[in-house]
């Protein structure tokens, strides 16, 4: 993976979600009676609706207060400089022109590629474009039927429909910053065959961690969460303006807008202190149009931050300014009669082997020293990694950008010799190899030596 695709999506920082499809038209109610369980965009299986009667609803499908243009300067208007949309959500209703299935909105009254629509208005206003996928399809033909969890396999036959679609949004909607894949339960084979068509097809565009089996290029959390660990990897949080659904809920209890902005604020500036990027949901209603209340709270968003995204740097100064608790990094001053210390900062790496979990895996250590008073006449000092126990193999680690091998039953590495430490010196050890594929550390309560070398 090239270095400046991962710094310029980083740079993107903040932007918008839209999810929107035939279960807009529902607004969370099917026959006057509320479905209140689960998300809204998935009330086709947890309320119980027969298929025929859901897939009617495309014959309603006008869009007709869908508009591309005021949908991207609502997004500037934020502050985000990127719009990802649900090209196909679970129900397999498909918001573009595809070859594949008459379910589509063009087929429908609307007879409108709204996937076109939107990637061009944000050509147009300057903002990157990236689609939404699910690997499962409730109408595909060959795929298993709907399921609760919907962790479900994908059938040969269903991945080569998945893989013709994707082919299609790859190669017929311009560069794409973003391929945002969700739920399914695929085979390792399958999350590369999407992986490679990627590739193939859109070389600059990151791909979600939810293409499983550590095929993504950045880490995905949890619905509306932030990470409790230090990433040394792309993350991103997934958020809604409301925890409760993404797709428009017609009842849904919206609140004080202030208040609601107020916390919006907050996990954005969090999320963008501790170095991820924040893609914040609408649910347009099922005419298209924005909800008022959702388009309000984004230009509070916008008018807060001057309609610009905070940098780290900047997010790291307003979490102090608010008193908005994130991990800090700590410093360790050197005492003369301490000569092993504990590293500080333990930092991970994201793999999601298995459905909808986040497994977080120790890959690298982090400790900055620094001189006291007393010791900064004697400068020139030795520093060795030692390990509880040897190990039963060599392990290969990376440390400040060296390789090393740590021989199998050894205690202790020499790394730095008759060195100067002048304010501080931070030492990093982790696995060999990209950030993101890094296997765990085999031991991760390192410590490091740190001695004097009186011949000077």
């Amino acid at each position: 993976m090239k270095p400046d695709k991962i710094t310029q999506w980083q740079k993107l920082g903040f932007g918008m979600f839209i999810h929107y499809g035939l279960y807009s038209l529902c607004g969370g109610v099917w026959k006057g009676e509320p479905v209140k369980r689960g998300y809204s965009e998935q009330i086709l299986s947890h309320g119980k609706i027969p298929k025929e009667e859901y897939k009617a609803l495309q014959n309603k499908f006008t869009c007709k207060n869908f508009d591309a243009e005021k949908i991207c300067i609502l997004a500037k208007t934020a502050g985000m400089k990127y719009i990802i949309i649900t090209a196909k959500h679970h129900d397999g209703f498909c918001l573009f022109n595809t070859k594949t299935t008459n379910y589509n909105s063009v087929k429908t009254p609307a007879k409108r590629d709204l996937i076109l629509e939107l990637s061009q208005a944000c050509k147009k206003n300057g903002l990157k474009f990236g689609l939404y996928f699910s690997w499962i399809d409730w109408d595909c033909e060959f795929a298993l039927p709907i399921s609760d969890h919907n962790s479900d396999k994908i059938l040969p036959k269903h991945q080569r429909f998945n893989l013709e679609q994707l082919t299609e949004l790859f190669t017929n909607y311009g560069p794409l910053c973003e391929l945002w894949m969700d739920m399914g339960f695929p085979t390792k084979k399958q999350s590369e065959e999407v992986r490679a068509l990627a590739q193939e097809l859109q070389p600059d565009m990151m791909i979600n961690g939810r293409i499983w089996n550590d095929c993504g290029d950045f880490c995905t959390m949890g619905d509306n969460r932030l990470p409790d660990k230090s990433l040394n990897v792309p993350w991103q949080t997934p958020a809604s303006i409301y925890h409760e659904t993404w797709g428009y809920r017609s009842w849904q209890r919206r609140g004080d807008k202030n208040k609601k902005a107020q916390e919006l604020i907050e996990s954005l500036i969090r999320v963008r202190a501790m170095g991820g990027n924040y893609l914040l949901n609408i649910g347009p209603k099922g005419d298209g149009s924005v909800v008022s209340f959702e388009a309000d709270v984004l230009k509070k968003i916008g008018s807060f931050f001057n309609s610009k995204v905070p940098s780290q740097t900047s997010a790291k100064k307003l979490c102090k300014e608010l008193n908005l608790g994130i991990p800090q990094d700590s410093i360790t001053e050197l005492k003369e009669k301490v000569n092993e210390i504990p590293f500080t900062k333990k930092i991970y790496r994201f793999t999601g082997k298995d459905y909808y979990s986040s497994h977080f895996i120790c890959t690298e250590l982090e400790l900055s020293l620094k001189m006291s008073k007393d010791l900064s006449k004697t400068n020139l000092w030795t520093i060795s990694l030692v390990r509880k126990k040897p190990l039963s193999q060599d392990e290969f680690l990376e440390i400040n950008g060296k390789e090393f091998c740590f021989p199998a039953n050894k205690k202790e590495l020499e790394i730095l010799k008759n060195i100067k430490i002048e304010k501080f010196l931070k030492i990093s050890v982790s696995t060999i190899g990209c950030a993101a594929s890094r296997k765990a550390l085999r031991q991760d309560n390192l410590i490091l030596r740190v001695e004097k070398n009186e011949a000077f």
